[in-house]
């Protein structure tokens, strides 16, 4: 699997992003599940207001997601419906004047609003300092709509590259149980399995391709 070298690409409205953020060197992300089911929330909490979610997964020291930012209408929409008084100084910026704000921006500063949210909870709980998450996070604009099946099988299956399991399918820290479910989600599940062709070939195409990406080692970055 191929994707851009270029880790830093601007988020745009209407464009699909695999957004990749890596711990420094020696820590741990997550001590135990309760860590990751939190920073799940602060996720919902920040996120997807701002950008929708098409899969993700948590490992010890990195977390992969891929996203696509909402247009401004319904970002405006979303801001005057929480109250001035609730908006960020950002936030603020952008509704003031959207043609000259930096759209960028805003949606940077949600995920830098999450690892911070997030980073302060658990240094607090582990009487620890310091930051825990490389900066900039990585940022990859996919290339092409082909690579939006490729992005997502990637991303759900991390946890085979990485050794956490042989079965990526029972790892209960990315999205792909939510897709064979019907709970309520967050993550933009029909779209997803309409682009497969439904939950069958969805299925069949994690259990085929993730095998041959990283049996082979050829799942890149």
């Amino acid at each position: 699997m191929s994707f851009s070298i270029q880790y830093h690409s601007k988020f745009e409205t209407g464009k699909f992003y695999h957004v990749i953020a890596k711990a420094v060197d020696g820590v741990k992300l997550f001590a135990n599940d309760e860590n990751k089911l939190y920073f799940l929330r602060r996720f919902a909490t920040y996120i997807p207001a701002f950008a929708d979610v098409y899969a993700y997964c948590l490992s010890d020291n990195h977390i992969h997601c891929m996203v696509k930012p909402k247009p401004d209408e319904e970002i405006d929409s979303y801001l005057k419906s929480i109250g001035d008084e609730n908006l960020t100084i950002t936030q603020k910026r952008f509704l003031a004047d959207k043609n000259q704000f930096d759209f960028n921006e805003l949606i940077e500063t949600q995920f830098n609003y999450l690892f911070v949210s997030y980073v302060r909870s658990f240094n607090k709980m582990y009487q620890r300092k310091g930051g825990m998450f490389n900066k900039p996070f990585r940022c990859i604009e996919m290339e092409n709509d082909a690579h939006f099946s490729q992005l997502i099988i990637y991303i759900h299956a991390n946890p085979l590259k990485h050794k956490l399991m042989n079965d990526f399918t029972q790892y209960h820290w990315s999205s792909y149980q939510t897709f064979i479910s019907n709970s309520q989600t967050l993550i933009k599940r029909e779209e997803v399995l309409e682009w497969f062709g439904g939950s069958h070939r969805f299925i069949e195409a994690h259990t085929t391709q993730a095998d041959f990406y990283y049996k082979h080692n050829l799942s890149g970055e």
